[in-house]
């Protein structure tokens, strides 16, 4: 062990002398250390090539008041925000687009085109009522029906009541219709199948109506909307077309 010291010790004693370094001097430092120390120094310095970004107080200050008055409603906006809102859906800005058209064409100010504005948006909402009938019935449909069935699974003189009346089943012993969660278990033999066919029939309506889409087919809802556009275009034509059917299919129902 000692004669392998001795070995390591007399092959590394020329290095550690090489790189000691005896003074301050940069004569007297060895010329490997002397590159290195050139090499931190420049690296240490900025490049010329890439710049430098300070930040200052006046690029992160708050909004001054000049800069807070913003727009507040569409009347105040320029005609190039509402184009862009208007294609983005907004029915606010096309609302005021339309607004602005009638203002071009019939010669008004902007208070004397609303009278114009009101007898479009009625002439739009004009046989609505019908148009939404199925949406009102699907929604009554559902709210009934999902509360119902509340009752019908779990109420215990509810589910007799259906029994007797509607579906004649036999009934379970007294001991097995002690809890609602027992009650269920029984009228979950006939609310089953009525329920699962339900759900399944819906959803094949929903993938019914997204292969539609992917065939350039119009949904009830889209051919009722372009339908109403059309109509509010043909009794209007004196506007621009793209304008007045844009704010018929965004206008409400009612």
């Amino acid at each position: 062990l000692k004669m392998s010291f001795g070995r390591l010790r007399s092959v590394f004693a020329p290095l550690q002398r090489a790189v000691c370094v005896r003074g301050t001097d940069a004569a007297r430092t060895p010329k490997f250390f002397a590159s290195l120390s050139l090499r931190s120094q420049v690296s240490a310095r900025p490049s010329a090539l890439v710049p430098v970004r300070t930040f200052t107080a006046a690029a992160a200050s708050k909004p001054s008041l000049e800069e807070a008055g913003m727009y507040r409603d569409y009347f105040e906006m320029p005609s190039d925000v509402l184009v862009v809102l208007a294609t983005q859906g907004d029915h606010g800005a096309r609302q005021e687009r339309l607004i602005r058209e009638i203002m071009a064409v019939d010669k008004v100010d902007w208070d004397g085109a609303q009278p114009r504005l009101h007898e479009m948006t009625v002439a739009n909402k004009n046989g609505m009522w019908l148009a939404t009938l199925p949406y009102k019935i699907g929604l009554t449909a559902a709210l009934v029906g999902g509360f119902s069935s509340i009752p019908l699974c779990f109420n215990l003189d509810t589910a007799l009541w259906f029994n007797t009346n509607f579906v004649t089943t036999e009934v379970p012993p007294d001991e097995d219709l002690e809890t609602w969660l027992e009650v269920g278990s029984w009228t979950w033999n006939w609310m089953e199948p009525p329920l699962g066919q339900i759900s399944f029939f819906l959803l094949t309506l929903q993938y019914a109506r997204a292969q539609m889409q992917n065939l350039n087919f119009q949904p009830y809802t889209e051919w009722m909307q372009s339908r109403r556009a059309r109509s509010l275009q043909q009794k209007f034509p004196q506007y621009h077309a793209k304008t007045v059917g844009d704010f018929a299919i965004t206008d409400g129902f009612e």
